[in-house]
């Protein structure tokens, strides 16, 4: 069989984040991790089929062939760039494993494609660059998010990257497949061309539900081409590199093939692009309809707070709205998920069914206060909860604290661990039917929609605060490309003018 080297380093960086990044963040994982995995303790992945690109190659791997090596596994919530000690000191956690157990004849990396370290420089272009010096000229066949930012020298490096082809990302375990049955035909010695293309905008977040026009057609393409492997990455905003940009590669036994499929995705993008814009609905205006949409509506009416979603490297902790609703005396409302461990192990300390006054959120983003009112502690629960939905799919997550407060009309789950409300269990863990409310506050962008979205009488994207912005063209970037479009026809980037 031939021996497969399996690794994981992921981490989506937000250039805009007031979060810093730390080497104690990847200690204490993400939401598939506990912390660094090391050797065989990776294997949780392939105990059951879960929403992760190692599960899927290493359930798949047995019946191609392929003996597995599982090395290291580490990952961190969304967050500004690590500094280049924090990525030296990983790094050589992982060149130490895959020199120790060397040599392969193969290698998986599950990578997330938008980490950025010390002075802007791209995470996924150096992992590749070091460990092809320690593996040499084998298939490395790569699974990335398609938020990444591909640079050509890390389309270089890898034989071989595959992205999801879903946002909401509910294909991630059959990423992990495609990944394993392309670097199977890699180790037949069959010749694989590849063609990388990059487009010249910016894709604001809000443009990019894959289920819905024009990228629905477009990811129908993939699998009607001639080649052995395509994908359309779209791209993270937030990342100020220069590679940041959608980009596509095709994988076929023709050079031909392989760049026939990448000119045909990158023309039909092209012909979309003044649909790639902001939808985003000013906070005000958004409340005032959920308001009145929520009267004659038998369904909740989701504000989704996009631009504090944790999952984009925001705080999830912003109160604009939560305040607006408390003013406006609004009931039968639910908000999730507030990231504040402070305001959570103050209500476990007060306990169920008492009073507390507190600073609830307001800490994470510079210059913005906190709600100081008293709470009612509905419901106290710490430790594991359990995935519902397609997002969550195989996952058992630990919170941490968790609290479920009410202030007159509102629910508001808190937790002690920053990740987005991608999954009803942030609120059925309480017992919490989030189908009963009429009003449902959402930190999170897009991903909320796998779990939501069927039980929403409608979505309302708000303009509220946060760092992961949605219209590029309201920014100040220093390090993209130069030319670039900040959104489909927006302004043009350039350095001399910045």
């Amino acid at each position: 069989m031939a021996r497969i080297a399996v690794a994981g380093f992921q981490h989506e960086t937000n250039t805009f984040s007031p979060i810093p990044t730390t080497f104690e963040d990847f200690a204490s994982g993400g939401i598939n991790t506990p912390g660094i995995l090391k050797g065989s303790d990776i294997l949780y992945f392939q105990s059951r089929e879960m929403n992760n690109a190692t599960s899927g190659f290493l359930r798949k791997a047995a019946s191609l062939g392929l003996e597995c090596v599982p090395l290291l596994w580490a990952e961190a919530e969304p967050s500004d760039k690590m500094s280049a000690g924090t990525f030296d000191k990983l790094m050589t956690m992982f060149e130490d494993e895959f020199r120790a157990s060397a040599p392969f004849d193969g290698v998986f990396l599950d990578l997330h494609g938008a980490m950025i370290y010390g002075d802007h420089q791209d995470g996924e272009t150096e992992i590749l660059r070091r460990l092809r010096a320690i593996v040499g000229d084998v298939p490395i066949v790569t699974a990335l998010d398609l938020h990444g930012n591909i640079a050509r020298e890390s389309f270089e490096l890898a034989s071989a990257m595959i992205g999801y082809r879903t946002y909401p990302h509910v294909d991630i375990y059959e990423t992990g497949e495609r990944c394993a049955v392309l670097l199977a035909h890699l180790l037949t010695g069959k010749p694989v061309f590849k063609a990388f293309r990059q487009l010249p905008f910016l894709m604001p977040t809000s443009s990019q539900i894959t289920f819905q026009e024009p990228l629905r057609s477009i990811y129908e393409m993939l699998d009607q081409l001639a080649v052995l492997s395509a994908t359309v990455m779209l791209g993270f905003p937030p990342g100020d590199i220069e590679c940041a940009a959608p980009s596509i590669f095709a994988y076929a036994e023709t050079q031909v093939k392989a760049d026939e499929a990448a000119d045909e995705l990158k023309e039909s993008l092209l012909q979309h692009e003044a649909e790639f814009v902001s939808r985003l609905t000013k906070m005000d205006d958004a409340i005032e309809r959920a308001i009145d949409l929520s009267k004659k509506s038998d369904k909740p009416i989701i504000l989704a707070d996009v631009q504090d979603n944790p999952g984009g490297g925001s705080g999830s902790d912003s109160v604009w709205i939560l305040e607006e609703l408390i003013r406006r005396n609004v009931q039968d409302a639910a908000l999730g998920l507030m990231y504040d461990p402070e305001a959570a192990r103050a209500a476990h300390a007060a306990g169920e069914g008492t009073t507390i006054e507190l600073d609830l959120g307001g800490k994470m983003m510079p210059g913005h206060k906190p709600c100081h009112a008293a709470f009612q502690v509905m419901k106290l629960l710490e430790g594991e909860i359990e995935g519902t939905g397609p997002m969550a799919k195989g996952m058992v997550i630990n919170l941490g604290k968790m609290a479920l407060l009410k202030i007159g009309g509102i629910f508001i789950s808190v937790a002690s661990v920053r990740i987005q409300a991608a999954d009803q269990a942030v609120f059925t863990a309480f017992g919490l039917d989030p189908r009963k409310m009429k009003i449902l506050v959402l930190k999170s962008f897009v991903h909320f929609r796998a779990a939501f979205e069927d039980i929403a009488g409608e979505i309302i994207e708000v303009e509220a605060p946060g760092a992961e912005f949605d219209d590029p063209a309201k920014v100040q970037y220093t390090h993209l490309r130069e030319g670039m479009r900040l959104g489909g026809k927006g302004p043009v980037f350039s350095r001399s003018l910045r």
